[in-house]
């Protein structure tokens, strides 16, 4: 049984490689066909322009060393000095909707014309054509004065949020950001089919997220001054409370202590005590972070810059040839051999 089932596969191969060469010359014109339908959508296809940007963040003035420290200064008088690392918050944010989405509404120049970056977009990507048929955004452009999205009308919004998924959508590769671990650079490329703005747009997502970082920097920093004098006025006042009481239990015995006041008094100065070294050393730290502080955000260092020419990506027309080819040659076989097959059961 066995050595009939192989002579069985055998025989079918032979068959089927007898049918290929029946249907050589069919085969060979349909794959001409779909190769030339694939060199046509390759030369037909928009290129584009890849801008790159390249970054750091900086490490001089002892960041590092600055961070450190500022974290054991909050955690010891409670303030919170964050988990993250510069590296990975950076990351998080990069190509994130509220960068992205404020780099649209800057202005930027394109073809020698300052527009909007949104705007530019609605043009490069022909979202004016495509909206003619949509009565809510047919015509839709932003205004200079609109750059607050709660200001928006609901056409606006609707519009804003279409092309804020265009480009940080999950399936969108229009802007994509990585981070090499080894070195420590980040890498921004935008791929837009116009030139000048993908360089343009590129330049200014890095300027929204250094700016974006600036002022995260300064938010947190005063945020954790406040929790640290908040602790400061905890210690002084219970300080307070204790003082008070070390008064008050003088005043009562009126200096003639006996034995057990002489416990509770001697309490309450060892209490006294631990809480002046303690407000002498949150006074102290808490001078030291504010100092400190204003070292607390290294800033950007900005590695390599996009500028024209870029080399455009296009789609490899052989490649294209060679795919379309084998689809259209593999397609019509199959279709053949099913025709042949029904053709013998009839």
């Amino acid at each position: 049984k066995d050595d009939l089932s192989v002579k069985d596969i055998i025989n079918n191969i032979k068959a089927l490689f007898n049918f290929f060469k029946l249907q050589f010359w069919k085969l060979f014109i349909l794959g001409l066909i779909g190769g030339g339908i694939g060199f046509y959508f390759a030369f037909r296809s928009t290129p584009i322009y890849a801008a790159k940007v390249k970054f750091l963040i900086k490490e001089s003035g002892g960041s590092s060393a600055l961070m450190s420290s500022l974290g054991s200064l909050g955690s010891l008088i409670g303030g919170s000095s964050g988990t993250a690392s510069p590296m990975e918050r950076t990351l998080a944010i990069m190509g994130s909707e509220r960068i992205v989405g404020s780099a649209l509404l800057k202005k930027i120049i394109v073809n020698n014309k300052p527009d909007l970056a949104i705007n530019h977009l609605i043009r490069v990507y022909e979202l004016d054509v495509k909206w003619e048929k949509d009565s809510l955004l047919r015509g839709i452009f932003f205004l200079e004065n609109q750059t607050v999205l709660e200001n928006f009308d609901f056409a606006h919004r609707k519009a804003y949020r279409e092309i804020l998924n265009l480009l940080v959508g999950e399936k969108s590769t229009i802007i994509v950001k990585s981070f090499d671990k080894k070195s420590g650079v980040f890498e921004q490329v935008v791929n837009i089919s116009n030139e000048e703005f993908s360089i343009n747009f590129n330049n200014s997502l890095y300027k929204e997220l250094e700016q974006f970082l600036y002022e995260q920097s300064l938010t947190s920093s005063s945020k954790n001054v406040e929790i640290i004098n908040n602790k400061i006025d905890s210690i002084k006042s219970a300080l307070s409370v204790i003082q008070n009481s070390l008064a008050r239990n003088s005043d009562r015995t009126l200096g003639l202590l006996m034995q057990e006041d002489k416990v509770d008094q001697k309490k309450l100065m060892m209490k006294e005590q631990m809480l002046t070294i303690m407000y002498g050393e949150a006074q102290k730290n808490l001078e030291t972070f504010k100092f400190m502080n204003e070292s607390i955000y290294p800033g950007l260092e900005l590695l390599q810059t996009p500028f024209t020419p870029i080399k455009p990506i296009k789609k490899s027309k052989i490649i294209f040839f060679l795919v379309g080819f084998l689809m259209s040659g593999f397609v019509g076989f199959g279709f053949l051999l099913i025709k042949k097959w029904v053709n013998d059961l009839l």
